[in-house]
């Protein structure tokens, strides 16, 4: 009896030894000072460049699972639909581009991540801010200030630590992005911006590369897959969208708002079809359009038209043969036309923060105009405000008669210094028929401005 019990410790103490030396491995292959609180050291543990890191070296395909494998990703391989081992031997011999590590990047990034994909590349110039932190979930308050790519990364290896995942901190233009794309199975656009979907779109057509696509914005989302080659080459995205004319209309979240979990459920929605492209398992969004409506719990499923013969990139007769001429399409398209930028108002229409400053200060009587939307004038205002906004000036000239009564002057005011360039032109055209409207002028660089230069303490949005 006393000898079993002397070899059941002696079992065991060898397996804590075991595992200890384990343990120290682990712990040695990341460097010491790689720690939440020194973003620098992180930056180097993580970061790559596009020119000099790319083509990457083929990953490794993975024929064998190891124990840990099986521990860590196991639920997922027991499926009854046929997942199983093969699928998660795809997974781990595979490499995803993810380009963009906001609100919708974030769920991407952290479930794929989690999946067990072979390697990650994480494209993201921009810094965390704290008005992010609702919605991209993979960023702390800690991390404020950070690159973006970089926190994501280092959530990464927090969540998976056998996770291999590199930081590009670099905005994706065309001298890059088919560097960028050229090295990964599967590219992931999560940007905000219409020039940057095409030339993603672009650099994909032209190395044949899957593309998952997914935007949010408001209360609303959208998802597809372009160019995927899983039976015959579906469209891509210049199939639905040729030229860029319409961006103007796109929203982007900082002006139009978002609610949190609408990208968040975009990005889980993403790298599904980002793991049945990779394993091969179910029918993929390539055909088909999703639209989310958060505010109805609506989903509906529109299909797309066929891969279209005369498309400038993917049509047999394509004029866009490279990533310079992707950006010649670019620069040379039919762009929205703003009908008033603050350079094209005169001197004599507008004053800087500053100058307003002092006029406030020294109790001149004026009328301040805010002509933000509802939503934003709620958020914040300046004190003594009248609100009226630039979609409803044009109907409330009567209004702004009265209250400056042709002697009071009007200073126009916005968030960034746009609209309220836009309601200096209306009033301004407006005098000759309403003479009870004094002298206007626009407040350069708005609230956001007025924060920089005169109030630090006025709140950010």
């Amino acid at each position: 009896m006393e000898d079993d019990k002397d070899k059941r410790i002696l079992e065991l103490e060898h397996r804590i030894a075991e595992l200890e030396s384990k343990s120290s491995g682990t712990a040695s292959t990341r460097s010491d000072d790689c720690t939440e609180t020194n973003p620098e050291a992180l930056g180097r543990q993580y970061n790559v460049s596009s020119k000099e890191a790319h083509p990457l070296s083929a990953i490794e395909p993975v024929h064998e699972l190891s124990p840990n494998h099986i521990e860590r990703y196991s639920r997922q391989m027991i499926l009854s639909n046929g997942f199983g081992v093969h699928g998660q031997l795809s997974l781990l011999s595979s490499s995803v581009l993810i380009i963009g590590a906001g609100g919708i990047g974030s769920t991407v990034i952290l479930y794929l991540a989690a999946s067990g994909i072979g390697r990650m590349g994480i494209v993201d110039f921009d810094v965390v801010e704290v008005s992010n932190l609702h919605r991209q979930v993979i960023h702390t308050t800690q991390r404020v200030g950070w690159n973006k790519a970089v926190s994501a990364c280092y959530s990464v290896q927090q969540l998976n630590p056998s996770a291999n995942c590199l930081a590009y901190n670099e905005e994706v233009t065309h001298e890059n992005v088919e560097r960028l794309v050229s090295s990964y199975d599967c590219i992931v656009d999560c940007s905000d911006n219409p020039r940057t979907r095409y030339l993603i779109n672009d650099a994909c057509v032209l190395v044949g590369k899957p593309l998952v696509s997914g935007s949010a914005v408001g209360t609303e989302g959208q998802l597809t897959v372009y160019n995927s080659t899983k039976k015959e080459q579906s469209p891509c995205y210049r199939c639905l969208y040729p030229r860029p004319s319409a961006t103007g209309q796109c929203r982007a979240c900082s002006d139009a708002g978002v609610l949190g979990p609408v990208p968040g459920l975009i990005g889980i929605l993403q790298s599904m079809e980002v793991i049945k492209l990779l394993t091969g398992e179910g029918d993929t969004m390539d055909r088909r359009l999703l639209m989310y409506d958060s505010m109805s719990t609506n989903f509906m499923n529109i299909k797309k038209p066929p891969k279209q013969p005369k498309c400038p990139v993917c049509g047999p007769n394509a004029t866009i043969k490279n990533m310079i001429d992707s950006r010649e399409s670019l620069l040379t398209a039919d762009g929205p036309r703003r009908i008033a930028a603050p350079s094209q108002l005169p001197d004599s229409l507008q004053v800087t923060c500053q100058e307003y400053h002092k006029i406030r200060e020294s109790q001149t009587e004026h009328i301040l105009l805010d002509v933000r939307v509802k939503t934003q004038f709620d958020l914040c205002a300046l004190p003594g405000s009248v609100h009226i906004p630039m979609a409803e000036l044009v109907q409330q000239l009567e209004k702004v008669e009265g209250i400056s009564k042709g002697k009071l002057p009007i200073f126009c005011l916005c968030r960034r210094g746009v609209d309220s360039v836009e309601a200096v032109r209306v009033l301004q055209e407006a005098r000759p028929s309403h003479p009870g409207i004094h002298s206007v002028q626009n407040i350069r660089g708005g609230l956001d401005q007025w924060r920089q230069t005169v109030n630090p303490a006025f709140p950010k949005y």
